[in-house]
C-alpha cells in the first residue's frame, strides 16, 4: 500500500490493522458475522472507513460462497470443462447470457441458488439438460427422421444409445426405429 491518505474522505491517514477481522454480514444473511484470522487491513483516522487488501476481499468472498452453499467460481469452472462445453455452450445449456454466466467463473457475481442446482446437475446428470433442450426444438420431429435415416451410415454403437434416448416419437418414427435397431443388430 503506498497512499496513506484516506480515499473515501481526503483528510485522514491510513493505519495499518493486524489480527483478527470481523466482517458484518447483510441482515438476510444466515450468519451475522465471520472472522479471519491473521488478516491485514487498513483503518482511516478521520471517518473510519475500512481498506481491505485483496487477499481478504478473496477470503470473504470464498466464505459467502460457503455459507450460501453456493459453488465457488473455480467449482463452476471446473464442472464445464468436465461437462466439456465452452462458456457460451454452458450458458446457453443453461439459459443465461454468455456475459452472466463468464461473471459467474470470474467471480464478479455469484449465481442464484436455481443456477447453482442446475450447474450441480450439469456436473452430475448432463444428459438431462441436453435432454430438456433437444425437446425445446420446434423442428425435433424432422431432425430425428433426418437423424434414423442416417442409422445405416453410423459406424460408433454409441449413436444407437444415443438414438434410444430420444423420447417421445410419433408412431412413424418409432417403427422407423425399431427396424433399423433390428436390422443393424442382425448385420452384427
Amino acid at each position: 500500500m503506498t497512499d496513506t491518505r484516506c480515499a473515501v474522505c481526503g483528510e485522514g491517514e491510513l493505519a495499518e490493522q493486524r489480527g483478527t477481522y470481523v466482517f458484518e454480514w447483510p441482515a438476510d444473511f444466515p450468519v451475522e458475522s465471520s472472522r479471519f484470522d491473521e488478516a491485514t487491513w487498513w483503518v482511516c483516522g478521520s471517518c473510519e472507513e475500512e481498506e481491505l487488501p485483496p487477499e481478504l476481499v478473496a477470503r470473504i468472498e470464498a466464505e459467502r460462497y460457503r455459507l450460501e452453499g453456493l459453488l465457488s467460481p473455480l467449482e463452476v469452472q471446473d464442472v464445464r470443462k468436465r461437462v466439456g462445453l465452452s462458456q457460451r455452450e454452458m450458458a446457453k445449456l443453461l439459459g443465461v447470457g454468455e456475459k452472466t454466466y463468464t461473471r459467474w467463473e470470474l467471480g464478479l457475481s455469484a449465481q442464484t441458488k436455481s443456477m447453482d442446482n442446475l450447474i450441480r446437475l450439469a456436473d452430475q446428470h448432463p444428459e438431462i439438460l441436453l435432454e430438456i433442450e433437444s425437446r425445446r426444438n420446434p423442428q425435433r420431429q424432422r431432425v430425428i427422421r433426418e437423424y434414423f435415416d442416417s442409422l445405416p451410415e453410423a459406424k460408433a454403437g454409441s449413436a444407437l444409445a444415443l438414438a434410444a434416448h430420444g423420447g417421445e416419437l410419433d408412431q412413424k418414427a418409432a417403427q422407423d426405429l425399431r427396424a433399423r435397431l433390428l436390422k443393424l443388430a442382425e448385420e452384427r
